[in-house]
């Protein structure tokens, strides 16, 4: 065990460092003039018609400064069936935009703590006793842990994680407890050994498997125990009561397939999508009524696959509740805010200056010029990132339908939402979202190869 702790003590430092860096980056922005003018708006709503005319988005665009809502467009249905249309009351599977909120409630209940140092066996007794138990709550919030990504394995979207939980009792395990048994202890399910896939902290790796069992800790701290549960400690209420409730997110919440739920939007796909034949329900066999005849309603999957990984749904006007909320105390304390925004992993995107933070992806752009930024270390704190302006993003995807990219643009208390309900390559609401990032950061759409290319072909 001499690895683990001269790992934690290197992994301490780094922490100070980081913070530190960040306390720093909590500055107004680099830019001189926040305001998003009338020929950038305009700019904007040619973007967002391109899409909607060519078929390409349903959905919302949602885009906020400070308190005020400066554009909004609605295009596509939000039921086919029913010829409703998106409004901004329509409400949407927000996917990974889940693990925000969970990373959040787990650092309130853990208030205090040093995250580095508590351990997923710390607080999750049922955990096998190899070496992913050691893994740390710091490295499951950064996606470094080494633990598997369960999404990689498609039978786990057809009956796994319900609640009571129906198979062997005598484990004393719930729903999503027996889902992170089976698919996340690093066992021959998922793939592993009983060791992580990699040193924890040595890199960033995306795996759902990270915060579906910050959402079994989330329980167990609120419970005290394991196995049956009341209501009351589960994940969806526990968001409900120390996120929702506060913020007056009405609209928001956990979503059950037996659930009903006005201006809930139906999750749409294309019919050539290159994903569609790994889909375990069953889609129609025929598309919608004219010009919507390729286009058919999305295959069932089990939500409680998505548990705190990405299981909520909400809409713009919420979302924006959520926004405004994190500038001030009610939800994060200072300190709290500082270490959920901080850039921890790097990501190794091509497109940007990208790292991990708790729950967010933490960008670095020049907002005086386009173009990644040419120093991204391994390590934030080995260069000067100051010089760039910092945002949060996040695109959730819910298997096959619903993409939601949700962008806080942190200097200058702005935030863009582009939330889809429809899937045709799985890139338009993504596309949208960063050319209206890059008109307000440079008046221009600055529109990449791909997302032309889709375009071109719709």
């Amino acid at each position: 065990m001499k690895w683990l702790i001269q790992l934690r003590l290197r992994m301490m430092m780094l922490f100070c460092i980081t913070l530190a860096l960040a306390s720093c980056l909590q500055k107004k922005s680099v830019a001189d003039n926040h305001t998003i003018m009338p020929n950038q708006l305009e700019m904007i709503a040619a973007v967002v018609n391109e899409y909607c005319d060519a078929n390409l988005f349903f959905g919302t665009v949602y885009i906020t400064s400070i308190d005020k809502v400066v554009y909004q467009s609605n295009c596509g249905p939000q039921n086919m069936q029913y010829d409703v249309d998106n409004s901004v009351k329509s409400k949407y599977r927000i996917g990974s935009n889940t693990k925000a909120f969970s990373a959040a409630i787990l650092m309130k209940m853990l208030d205090g703590k040093d995250l580095r140092q508590e351990t997923i066996g710390d607080h999750l007794p049922w955990y096998p006793d190899n070496q992913c138990a050691d893994v740390s709550l710091h490295h499951l919030l950064t996606m470094s842990s080494g633990i598997n990504n369960y999404s990689d394995n498609e039978a786990v979207y057809d009956n796994y994680g319900w609640r009571p939980y129906l198979y062997n009792s005598s484990l004393d395990l719930n729903g999503p407890e027996d889902f992170s048994n089976r698919f996340c202890t690093c066992g021959a399910e998922a793939g592993q050994n009983g060791t992580p896939s990699f040193t924890p902290g040595r890199k960033y790796e995306y795996s759902n498997c990270n915060y579906y069992l910050i959402g079994n800790i989330i329980e167990q701290l609120a419970a005290g125990k394991q196995g049956n549960i009341g209501r009351e400690y589960w994940f969806a209420n526990i968001v409900q009561e120390q996120i929702l409730n506060p913020l007056s997110m009405t609209d928001s919440g956990s979503y059950s397939a037996i659930g009903v739920y006005s201006n809930m939007t139906t999750g749409y796909i294309y019919n050539q999508n290159q994903y569609l034949p790994l889909a375990n329900g069953r889609p129609p066999a025929i598309g919608g009524p004219a010009p919507y005849e390729d286009i058919l309603v999305n295959p069932y999957s089990n939500p409680l696959v998505l548990y705190s990984a990405g299981d909520l749904y909400s809409t713009v006007e919420d979302m924006h509740k959520w926004d405004q909320g994190l500038y001030g105390t009610q939800i994060l304390n200072d300190t709290q805010k500082l270490a959920a925004f901080a850039p921890y992993s790097n990501t190794g995107s091509s497109d940007e200056c990208e790292y991990y933070g708790y729950g967010w992806f933490v960008t670095y752009v020049d907002p005086n010029q386009y173009g990644k930024v040419a120093n991204c270390p391994e390590n934030p704190a080995d260069a000067n990132l100051r010089m760039y302006e910092k945002f949060l993003q996040y695109s959730g995807s819910y298997p096959y339908s619903w993409v939601t990219s949700f962008t806080r643009l942190l200097e200058r208390d702005q935030s863009i939402m582009v939330f889809s309900n429809y899937v045709k390559e799985g890139i338009e609401s993504d596309c949208i979202a960063k050319e209206i990032r890059n008109i307000i950061f440079y008046s221009d759409k600055h529109r990449t190869e791909q997302c032309q290319q889709d375009l071109n072909q719709a």
